[in-house]
């Protein structure tokens, strides 16, 4: 999903613990929905026929007769196919993808699955406490190192001036008797190769939290938060807060404080570069603290920074400089190819005995309900680069992509005529079928961890992306599926329960549809509660 433009004025900023959408935008959604629903005869009364009518007239209805829509409806029981429609083309699938990445990361590791980030010494620790030579904070991957559990009732990781991740390390290395570093802090991303963004992303895309780099090594999802409050009088500066702190980018606040009862009138944006961030414009006296989510520009740097602050706390000096091994893609490709000998010639190799410390991860499964259930793309890319690097030695966009490749094969989709591009949905050349989707839901269902892929679900009208969406109809508590939204894309894929208890997986996808992805969304939920209404074992 997508916040404001890059400049947003009038207002359109989010203020900090922004409340969810007011009561009666989600009641007016809800009479609308429920009145195109009333306007049709009652559903566990009339044939598959009339079930496939009602889905053909909704979609020709003028405000979405413009837009390309494909669906698949199928039961679960018995494979028959209850509704098909362009369900053979090619769409943008927007976040769907993000179920093709969890369900090969369940199927590769299983929900138990633990990532380790390891510190390693390079030189020799002397007899006082001095590492002679560089700590090494070695990336592996981890999308969550602060440990993060999924809460329906927080939408964001709660970020503050210190990372527990980066203070778990910093903690275990003072234990272990640490007392100065004479070297760097090297942030090591090799496991990586150096591909911070997916294929064909917007420029914009990049700017936001919801377009952070993707790199082996994250601290607080790879996102900083700029706060702007009003000052104590009209024509003084609004205050400006960084959490946490950030050497780069630059954050520059041209920022006043406004006459009361005005609006917000805030522009935002980054130089070419990326390395300073300028806010411009006025804040009305007495209004409430806008906060603002930005992508981190040096997350791995950022890392190996926060570690020497952490221990330079504790009172371990560190004589060197933070600074990052990275892994160029120029380095090891060979006709446009990933070599997997030049990866290992470059990729340094540390042993057992220069280990330090090392953190770990949650189980998979908690990483993957925040993946699916909040659609946090930091997750889908480092997700799919570690899948790659599973499968290979070393993750990339394209040995993560191979990895999805074989899983499909696996689960018998690999003929599909299918395009990725990225594991979270941001690229516009990312390219699924409605039909493909839906078997890759139906091999799912028969998974050893079948349980937990649903479990990581949204639930129409309960949590997730579908929270306020399908309340009150047929659909709500009945249908679990991941939610996909770009500009001019709506998607929607899942599993649904019908009256009678009929298990469905179905598929929708709508590209081309108006700026305002609202009707487009209100028309894939009235078809939701199409289906969670029906009572399909009459048909037969």
């Amino acid at each position: 999903m997508r916040p404001a433009p890059r400049f947003p004025s009038g207002g359109t900023g989010l203020p900090a613990h922004s409340p969810a959408p007011a009561a009666g935008r989600r009641r007016a959604a809800a009479v609308l929905l429920l009145l195109c629903l009333a306007l049709q005869p009652a559903l566990g009364q009339d044939s598959e026929t009339s079930f496939r009518e009602r889905i053909a007239s909704l979609l020709e209805r003028p405000r979405h007769r413009s837009a390309f829509w494909g669906l698949q409806i199928a039961r679960l029981d018995n494979r028959e196919i209850l509704f098909a429609h362009n369900a053979g083309k090619r769409f943008q699938p927007a976040s769907n993808m993000k179920l093709l990445v969890a369900a090969a990361a369940l199927d590769l590791w299983g929900p138990d699955h633990r990532f380790r980030t390891p510190v390693f010494l390079e030189g020799r620790l002397d007899g006082k406490g001095r590492v002679i030579g560089n700590l090494v904070l070695a990336g592996r991957g981890d999308p969550n190192p602060e440990r993060r559990l999924y809460d329906p009732e927080e939408k964001d990781l709660p970020i503050q001036d210190s990372s527990p991740f980066i203070e778990g390390i910093a903690d275990q290395l003072e234990e272990r008797g640490i007392r100065r570093v004479e070297g760097d802090i090297v942030a090591d991303t090799t496991f990586f190769l150096d591909e911070p963004y997916g294929g064909d992303w917007e420029q914009e895309d990049m700017f936001w939290h919801y377009g952070a780099p993707s790199s082996a090594l994250a601290v607080f999802e790879n996102v900083f938060r700029v706060s702007l409050s009003p000052g104590t009088a009209t024509g003084d500066p609004a205050l400006l807060e960084v959490t946490p702190p950030q050497d780069s980018p630059e954050v520059v606040s041209r920022v006043g404080t406004g006459p009361p009862g005005g609006k917000p009138d805030i522009r935002i944006g980054a130089d070419r570069s990326g390395s300073r961030v300028t806010l411009l414009g006025s804040l009305p006296l007495n209004r409430p603290t806008l906060t603002y989510a930005l992508a981190v520009s040096e997350p791995a740097l950022n890392a190996a920074r926060y570690l020497k602050t952490s221990l330079e706390r504790r009172g371990i000096p560190v004589g060197g400089q933070p600074r990052v091994r990275a892994l160029q893609p120029i380095e090891v490709l060979e006709e446009r190819k990933v070599s997997l000998e030049r990866v290992r010639e470059r990729q340094r190799v540390y042993r057992e005995r220069q280990e330090l410390a090392s953190w770990q991860s949650l189980p998979l499964i908690d990483n993957l309900r925040i993946l699916i259930k909040s659609s946090r793309n930091l997750y889908g890319e480092m997700l799919l680069r570690r899948l790659g690097a599973e499968v290979s030695g070393v993750g990339s966009l394209q040995t993560g992509r191979q990895a999805l490749e074989d899983f499909l094969e696996k689960a018998g989709i690999a003929d599909e005529p299918l395009d990725f591009s990225d594991g979270s949905g941001l690229s516009r050349t990312n390219l699924l079928t409605p039909g493909s989707v839906v078997r890759l839901l139906q091999y799912m269902e028969h998974h050893p961890q079948a349980a937990g892929f649903r479990d990581c679900l949204p639930v129409a009208g309960r949590d997730g992306t579908l929270k306020n969406r399908m309340k009150g109809t047929a659909a709500e508590g009945r249908v679990l599926a991941k939610t996909g939204t770009l500009k001019f894309v709506s998607s929607l894929a899942g599993y649904a329960t019908g009256l009678d208890g009929t298990p469905m997986a179905f598929s929708i996808m709508a590209n081309n549809t108006r700026s305002s992805p609202r009707e487009a969304r209100r028309a894939i939920d009235a078809i939701c509660a199409l289906m969670a209404g029906s009572r399909w074992k009459e048909h037969n």
